[in-house]
């Protein structure tokens, strides 16, 4: 379902932009009412999509796909032909074609949407009919029958590089508090949760000190009834119900059962806190002690219940990941001195997943000892595990993906574009996500990162998400239902099995491997038949020369390659959204302004931008190496490119008026200035970018007196730009900086001592090849620093009442003299005997 409401998605912003273009494209040639009719229609399929639950329109969802496809190819081939025709000057009749097309598909929609009116109005009254007659339940039997009875824990399972958690567990659930406590477990699915809470649950400690004790399995699939009588069979001696009985009676003796007894409940992998908010009413609060334990992959429920220490599970490290594998391969053995390196090495690629370790510990004790054996696997190590017990171990990754909301599937399934152990750069991916707005976009991420499907390799200093990744295992799950819904390609070229054929596939990801060879040149007219189908383009393998295969992607909307020696010289690709590779200056000056669709713009290039690019609305993100940007043109249909909101390098930025109300929600600015000269750019309207977060600037000849800079800004990097340490004050005044940056003689002079009352926000402070000897400051002056650095400077020592300073974590002293590490280390014992 994934592919299709991608698909949806993407076809209604092609949709829109087609009823709504920029001022550039007004002649392209449409038939509105068709459009508009055909954009409702999709809406509906979508918002059905959207709040519907059920496998009824399995059948339909591959239809619904490759409508949308079939839309989005018609619709844009039509577009970038009259595009190509008016650069060309060639006179093409393209209007009754379109107007055929879309009254075509305008049927096969009407069709789709004629079927999914039947399944909901079908939904609809069996749902009716299974309300009406629920209370004609069969007799429910306390006989283990259950499912949840079947997974009752006994006994202590093997637990390695857990034994600290299971106390901390227990110190949880043991501290000091009368009231009913909820004490949650969250982690990964793999990550041992269930484990640890299944240890701790059978602990003779825990065993003795609660009167009864009752584990439950949630999952995703329950009924309130259900949860209730697991939890009355193992608390009460009573074996029936009869039929009459509703959910509020047996609350209800639950409640008279368990009142004045100290218990423990395990409810085993909760998906949501209806769950828990269905049964909480029957279960009392004694005062006594007593604890609900949850195990749980989701981080959100731990706020949920209002529980203020979950318990997040760590992955293993290399030693615990060895033992644990160790002892699933060679329970009652001592592992051969041969086999030891390589099993390490194994065991390390499981990247710390318990789970992963014992499935491949199984599956090495029944194979052949041999190290050659070993090897084989150690280079296989995720098909391997996917392959033994592969349904059983699969389902319990996939629960993760099955429970995702289905704005979220796709993008999941996008991190399959990635390498494995691939850093990926936050930025980057909401922007390859092209949602229409992206603080949606990282509301999507930061929903992934509380589901634990994406690990969080580094935050920023307002916490938010910078760098992510994606397990291994979770990564293969990814590829797998990627490919399976037909939403990604990722093909495996270093495999000599893979197919070189590439057909009709809308993403591709090239990894690694000979992919120029075996994708293009193996069958050059059978890659050109479905190069016309790819709208994304991700290369992470270097090739000599990309020319020849991205000229062939005449609808390609995401390009980006890594080799940053191949440059890209293409023919004009006019449905171009998002670009990241190299190109030619003169190449893209030329047709810039004919990129209907274009939102963000990688280019490492020196290049000055046609005053076209101030009628293009649609741009977000413009980063080059260096850009010659011109003024606006003077005309009475001022055009406000209202979604910018980056734009870097800029050389020699003018401030002026005209320009700054163009862009006034731009948040990232990088500006270099080479000329002497002041007067022409108006620094005072920089004040004017009310929307400025980030901000670099380097200018040779220093700031001048009269520069603005905008209260919004929370990062700042100055270079070159010499100003007084006593002239300070104009960036210390900023009431939100938290980042500030002085490099290559950005500030001047011997002494700095800063006023009290400013830098009151800012977190990281770097000072690098700048004049500094003497630095008079206390900890009322930066009472935020978290984060110190302290590169090329004269300065003989770091401010002694900076180890008064509580959220100062890291001093960083890269390439100083002997006097400031004596003086930090002076810091960190003062510290220490607060």
């Amino acid at each position: 379902m994934a592919a299709a409401y991608a698909a949806l998605l993407s076809l209604s912003q092609i949709l829109n932009q087609i009823l709504h273009p920029p001022p550039a494209q007004k002649t392209i040639i449409v038939v509105g009412a068709q459009i508009e009719s055909l954009l409702e229609k999709v809406r509906f399929i979508t918002d059905f999509l959207e709040n519907y639950s059920g496998n009824e329109i399995e059948d339909l969802e591959t239809q619904i796909a490759y409508a949308a496809y079939e839309a989005e190819d018609a619709i844009e081939s039509n577009v970038i032909d009259q595009m190509i025709a008016r650069s060309t000057r060639i006179k093409r009749k393209k209007g009754t074609f379109l107007f055929q097309s879309v009254r075509t598909l305008l049927e096969k929609f009407d069709s789709i949407e004629n079927e999914l009116v039947k399944i909901k109005y079908t939904k609809s009254s069996e749902d009716h009919l299974q309300h009406k007659f629920s209370a004609a339940e069969a007799t429910v039997s306390f006989a283990p029958s259950s499912s949840s009875s079947k997974l009752l824990p006994s006994g202590k399972s093997t637990m390695v590089g857990f034994d600290e958690q299971v106390n901390e567990v227990m110190c949880m659930l043991c501290r000091d508090q009368s009231n009913r406590l909820i004490v949650p477990i969250v982690g990964m699915g793999g990550i041992g949760k269930t484990t640890l809470a299944t240890n701790v649950y059978n602990h003779p400690f825990i065993v003795e000190r609660f009167h009864v004790r009752a584990w439950v399995k949630i999952s995703q699939e329950y009924t309130t009834k259900e949860i209730l009588l697991d939890i009355w069979r193992q608390v009460s001696n009573s074996v029936r119900f009869d039929k009459e009985s509703s959910d509020g009676n047996i609350g209800e003796l639950l409640f008279k059962e368990l009142f004045g007894r100290k218990y423990l409940i395990l409810m085993d992998d909760m998906w949501d806190i209806e769950a828990w908010d269905e049964v909480k009413s029957c279960l009392p609060d004694n005062d006594n002690g007593s604890r609900i334990l949850v195990t749980t992959r989701l981080s959100n429920l731990a706020e949920d219940f209002g529980s203020s220490s979950p318990h997040t599970m760590q992955f293993l490290d290399e030693e615990q990941s060895w033992d644990l594998f160790r002892n699933k391969v060679f329970p009652k053995e001592v592992c051969p001195v041969e086999l030891e390196k390589i099993g390490k090495y194994i065991a390390a690629r499981c990247r710390g997943l318990p789970l992963a370790l014992v499935v491949i510990g199984r599956l090495l004790a029944k194979s052949i000892m041999t190290r050659e054996h070993w090897e084989y696997v150690a280079e296989r190590v995720t098909s391997a595990v996917n392959y033994e017990d592969n349904e059983y171990f699969m389902k319990i990754l996939s629960l993760s993906y099955t429970h995702l909301p289905i704005c979220l599937k796709s993008c999941f399934l996008y991190l399959a574009v990635f390498p494995e152990d691939f850093e990926i750069k936050v930025s980057m991916l909401i922007r390859l996500w092209l949602k229409s707005l992206e603080e949606v976009a990282e509301e999507y991420l930061e929903d992934l990162v509380d589901r634990n499907l994406v690990l969080v390799r580094k935050r920023g200093l307002s916490g938010k998400v910078k760098a992510c990744g994606i397990h291994d295992l979770l990564r293969d799950l990814c590829t797998r239902e990627a490919h399976k819904d037909k939403f990604l390609y990722v093909p495996k070229l270093d495999d000599p099995n893979c197919s070189p054929y590439i057909q009709s596939e809308r993403r591709l990801s090239i990894l690694s491997g000979p992919w120029k060879h075996k994708v293009f040149e193996t069958s050059k007219s059978a890659f050109s038949r479905s190069a016309a189908f790819i709208r994304s383009f991700l290369v992470y393998s270097v090739s000599n020369s990309t020319s020849d295969i991205a000229c062939r992607l005449k609808l390609v909307r995401v390009l980006r390659m890594v080799d940053r020696n191949a440059e890209a010289e293409t023919s004009p690709l006019f449905n171009l959204r998002y670009v990241d590779c190299n190109m030619s200056s003169k190449l893209l000056s030329s047709f810039i302004f004919q990129l209907w669709n274009l939102q963000t713009l990688v280019v490492d290039i020196n290049i000055s931008l046609p005053a076209e690019i101030w009628q293009m609305p649609q741009l977000r993100h413009i980063k080059m190496r260096e850009i010659s940007l011109c003024d606006p043109p003077d005309s009475q249909n001022t055009l406000v490119l209202e979604n910018l909101q980056t734009l870097s390098t800029v050389q020699d930025f003018k401030c002026n008026q005209q320009v700054i109300t163009r862009i006034p929600n731009l948040k990232k600015l990088g500006v270099h200035y080479r000329t002497d000269e002041i007067g022409p750019f108006c620094w005072t309207n920089l004040a004017g970018l009310r929307k400025l977060e980030s901000l670099v600037l380097e200018f040779s000849a220093g700031i001048s007196d009269n520069i603005a800079f905008p209260d919004s800004l929370k990062k700042l990097a100055l270079s070159e730009c010499k100003v007084p340490w006593e002239d300070m004050s104009i960036v210390g005044s900023l009431p939100n900086l938290e980042v500030l940056k002085l490099k290559s003689g950005a500030a001047k002079g011997e002494k700095w001592n800063p006023i009290e009352g400013q830098f009151g926000r800012l977190k990281f402070l770097l000072i690098d090849q700048c004049e500094l000897e003497i630095w008079e400051a206390d900890n009322t002056h930066f009472p935020c620093l978290e984060h110190l650095v302290l590169g090329d400077v004269s300065l003989k020592e770091i401010p002694i009442d900076f180890a008064e300073i509580l959220n100062l974590r890291v001093i960083v002293l890269p390439r100083v003299k002997s006097s400031l590490w004596t003086s930090a280390e002076e810091i960190s014992e003062e510290r220490m005997n607060l």
